[in-house]
């Protein structure tokens, strides 16, 4: 991995996993990424801040953060010259150095790859690379320790051998599964010997130190990283720390995640209540652990492309915290350390880790207060996930119903389980006013778009029903969907070849008895999946085209669309009327169900695609800050928006400013889109504090 640093930056990690695939070559790819991991923890540089109590780092100081090669490296190279977006991240011999080392990766990165692959009509398609995330089985981490799995896999490869001499298994078989056992053993004693290093970093600041209340903080960090992460959990500080480690391996060194899913209160408060019952902690130092985490995500983040930072502004990793639920027999998991949490948020007040909150027909009052104390601070926080949504959603999917009632939300809006293989990886955006604009013959804006999105309908002009035009928004919901699907499937077969992650599979349940990477297989339907946003921009337009085109022919389809491409001017008239026809979020069926017809048929299109293991791809409405991004190269659009004005918000948010009728209204129309038919729907909205105090 490279480290780049605001003020002093620093080439020499990128060095790490280039020289460990130079010693590697030949090797099967599974034993080189481990060995490219153990060589990362083994040499990286460490560091303990002042005053801290959880510790851990994945860059070489806190203003750095990593690159990874072995996804791409180009624009990297790019965007670091002189009047590009991070020019000042790197001197002119650093520079240098890093097309050095890159030279290396020529052959090797996958996002350059691709374009190997690609048939001639998908070369110029403007993807965006998507990270991945999975969430490990945080649970039985801190019941048996890293040790623990490493016995379990010494146990799997003595059957494995067995297997082979009983010739219950091919040879081939044996050989691949006995490759990747031996890769997670290598991988597990690394981050092993990793805690040991903080431990003895943290023994060596002991000497030195003069303050005896740090003296002591830093004996019990050497005591703790010296158990933790190799042995189970004793302390709540123990399984905090523990956590920390794992998370930071799992989503930043051995390659990046975006999100997180671990149920923290679930987790985390066996550990509490048997501190506080045995006089090792008070509700005030346990909180400090807490807000330790909330500040220690703050040092994490990712060098985004600067395109990705449109679509997804900031680099913080979307590292969701859960609370709240319900456990595999439908009651309440809410608990002290539930409360917990939500003080800590309320005190520090930090922009990450976002917190998702489980709602049920069970859940304490007290949890209900305390959520809505933290939301009068303005705080964002916590999000709201309805399990009467959730839970029957993850169970269409094949899920039995104990697991779906245990899910947690991973990154933005996406549940998952703690321990499934339920990759949710990201095949791109559908935007859908996009669509529509290219049915009109209206094209893209300059911007980032390589080619046009999808082919305009021959004489738009002569079009003459809202069910013509929608047809053809479809038509071009099914170009892009089927460029990204096919662009996204040949990338993960070769993720499968070039990038397994022997790491973070050992922790997912089932790998180490199938002896399989977490790229070969999936518990159940995990999740390749596609954004729409802009949805409602679309029901409204076609609303007023509706409303005021056809039914009262206040004007014509060319009036429209000359107005569209004159962005309006002269045609203020024409803008007000279509401004005025029904919008999404008060509660009217007249454009309500324009927004649920258009979704349905876009899941209907999206679902018969197929991965690269079988299962349906997937919509998603983590729409993040795509919404401004799309927005900023789409033309005018009949809904009365402006060209380059951003979409409405989420994935069935209202446009800004066009819902009158209340909040109350705006849920109405919310929940005439069914999530169970269509996507996990991403809903912001705010009330100012004073209307929650009290």
């Amino acid at each position: 991995q490279i480290v780049c640093s605001r003020y002093y930056a620093q080439i020499f990690k990128t060095l790490h996993i280039t020289e460990s695939y130079k010693q590697t070559g030949g090797e099967p790819m599974v034993l080189r990424r481990a060995k490219a991991l153990a060589h990362i923890l083994e040499n990286m540089t460490l560091y303990i801040r002042p005053s801290e109590l959880i510790i851990g780092n994945f860059a070489s100081n806190p203003d750095a953060c990593s690159h990874y090669p072995e996804f791409q490296y180009r624009w990297v190279e790019k965007e670091v010259e002189s009047g590009m977006v991070y020019s000042d991240l790197l001197s002119d011999e650093e520079k240098m150095e890093l097309k050095e080392i890159d030279s290396y990766w020529v052959k090797y990165a996958i996002h350059h790859l691709i374009g190997k692959y690609l048939p001639k009509n998908l070369r110029d398609v403007t993807s965006v690379f998507g990270f991945e995330t999975v969430t490990p089985n945080y649970e039985k981490i801190l019941r048996v320790g890293l040790k623990g799995f490493i016995e379990e896999t010494l146990r799997r490869k003595e059957r494995l051998e067995k297997e082979l001499i009983e010739r219950t298994i091919c040879e081939a078989d044996y050989v691949k599964k006995k490759d990747f056992l031996d890769s997670v053993v290598i991988a597990l004693e690394a981050a092993i010997s990793w805690g040991k290093r903080y431990a003895s970093l943290a023994r060596e600041m002991t000497e030195s130190e003069k303050d005896p209340v740090r003296k002591h903080e830093l004996e019990v960090i050497a005591e703790n990283c010296e158990w933790v992460p190799e042995n189970p959990a004793r302390t709540l500080h123990e399984a905090i720390q523990c956590y920390w480690f794992i998370h930071l391996i799992v989503n930043y060194i051995e390659l990046p995640q975006v999100g997180d899913g671990i149920r923290f209160d679930v987790c985390m408060n066996p550990f509490y209540e048997k501190d506080l019952k045995e006089g090792r902690i008070t509700r005030e130092s346990a909180q400090e652990l807490v807000e330790c985490v909330f500040v220690k995500s703050q040092e994490t983040g990712f060098l985004h492309p600067p395109i990705w930072s449109g679509e997804a502004a900031g680099g913080l990793g979307y590292q969701t915290l859960n609370i709240g639920g319900v456990d595999a027999n439908g009651d309440d998991v809410s608990s002290e350390m539930s409360l917990i949490v939500l003080d800590a948020m309320k005190n520090v007040r930090t922009v990450t880790p976002p917190l998702a909150l489980r709602w049920h027909d069970k859940i304490p009052k007290k949890l209900i207060d305390k959520t809505i104390e933290v939301l009068a601070t303005g705080m964002p926080q916590p999000a709201i996930f309805n399990d009467k949504v959730n839970i029957p959603r993850l169970v269409s999917l094949g899920i039995p119903v104990e697991e779906a009632r245990k899910y947690s939300i991973l990154s933005c809006m996406l549940p998952t389980i703690q321990g499934k293989n339920l990759t949710k990886r990201t095949a791109g955006l559908i935007p859908v006013p996009l669509c529509l604009t290219a049915a009109l013959g209206l094209g893209v804006l300059p911007g980032w778009w390589r080619r046009p999105v999808g082919n305009p309908v021959p004489e738009p002009e002569k079009i003459n029903s809202v069910e013509e035009l929608m047809d053809a928004t479809m038509e071009n919901c099914k170009w892009i969907i089927d460029a990204y699907t096919t662009i996204s499937s040949i990338g993960d077969a070769l993720y499968q070849e070039y990038v397994p992650r022997p790491f973070l599979s050992a922790l997912l349940d089932d790998s180490i008895e199938r002896a399989q990477d977490f790229r070969q297989w999936e518990h159940w339907q995990g999740y390749r999946e596609l954004y729409p946003i802009g949805l409602n921009n679309v029901a409204d337009s076609l609303a007023a085209i509706k409303k005021v085109i056809f039914e009262e022919k206040k004007a014509s389809m060319a009036d429209l669309i000359q107005a569209l491409k004159n962005n309006w001017e002269g045609y203020e008239d024409l803008q007000q009327m279509c401004l005025e026809a029904p919008k999404f979020g008060n509660d009217d069926d007249y454009v309500d169900l324009i927004s649920r017809e258009l979704a349905r048929r876009i899941t209907e299109e999206v679902i018969k695609h197929k991965t690269i293991l079988g299962s349906p791809y997937t919509l998603d409405g983590t729409a993040a800050s795509a919404f401004s991004l799309n927005g900023a190269v789409c033309p005018a659009t009949p809904d009365g928006r402006k060209a380059r004005e951003p979409f409405h918000d989420g994935s069935i948010s209202p446009m800004g400013g066009r819902d009158h009728r209340g909040p109350t209204a705006v849920l109405k129309s919310v929940s005439k889109v069914d999530p169970l038919v269509t996507w996990n729907h991403l809903f912001n909205q705010t009330f100012m504090p004073q209307y929650l105090v009290g």
